[in-house]
């Protein structure tokens, strides 16, 4: 009997002794948060490859010693969800922004630059159709086509010009993409005579497009910034220039 009571009285001292252990960690850890001591960071719950899209079940909050957290880590999963993956990130790595595509900055390539949705084509052109050198990345343009038709009945071939697209974003113009601060990124090649101009486009813009550039001719127009308006054009016949 005096075995047993020694024992619980044991496992009570026991019990007691490991509260008070809790608590004295627990109130530690509020009075280090308090003071600035710890922090919350998102961090990864598991793998995450490159170029993937973030998801809330990718990731999970923790709290860490401000001293070990750096300063661009993420401290809002809201802040990652949805952004992609420049480069993977392992399981229970902290979140930094510069893991993370803004989809603004061309510093992290062409293919963080395209809006879902779209597609980005390259067309060739010069100095006359790609507005004499004058065209920048950023840049808002309509693009219209110069083809021939065959003429029904042995006549002569007819010259038609039609406005393919409207409204569509330069992405580059040869190597030259334009950064978050509105400068463009070169490779520093010497732009001369013919260049390639990179346009953000639908595919169903796309198609058109390809078509007239690989079968007629292409010409950029130049919009203003704040012109957004879609126009309804009717396309133009050689015979509709003589008045």
């Amino acid at each position: 009997m005096r075995n047993k009571l020694l024992l619980v009285l044991s496992l009570v001292i026991a019990l007691v002794a490991a509260s008070m252990a809790y608590y004295y960690l627990y109130n530690l850890k509020i009075t280090y948060q308090q003071k600035g001591n710890f922090i919350e960071v998102v961090v990864a719950r598991v793998h995450i490859p490159a170029r993937a899209q973030i998801t809330s079940q990718m990731l999970e909050v923790k709290e860490l010693p401000a001293r070990y957290v750096n300063a661009g880590a993420i401290t809002k999963p809201g802040d990652a969800v949805g952004k992609t993956v420049k480069s993977e990130i392992l399981p229970g790595e902290i979140l930094r922004q510069e893991k993370l595509a803004s989809g603004k900055d061309a510093a992290d390539g062409l293919a963080f630059l395209i809006e879902p949705g779209k597609r980005a084509v390259t067309i060739a052109v010069n100095d006359v159709s790609g507005l004499a050198g004058l065209l920048r990345p950023g840049d808002r343009v309509d693009v219209l086509g110069t083809f021939d038709l065959p003429a029904a009945g042995g006549q002569d071939r007819t010259s038609l010009t039609s406005l393919l697209v409207q409204d569509v974003e330069v992405l580059s113009v040869d190597q030259d993409l334009a950064a978050e601060n509105g400068q463009a990124i070169s490779d520093g090649k010497k732009q001369i005579g013919y260049r390639n101009v990179t346009l953000m486009v639908t595919p169903g813009q796309a198609q058109p497009l390809v078509l007239c550039a690989e079968k007629g001719s292409v010409r950029l127009l130049l919009r203003a910034p704040v012109d957004r308006e879609i126009i309804a054009l009717p396309s133009i016949q050689m015979q509709q220039l003589i008045r």
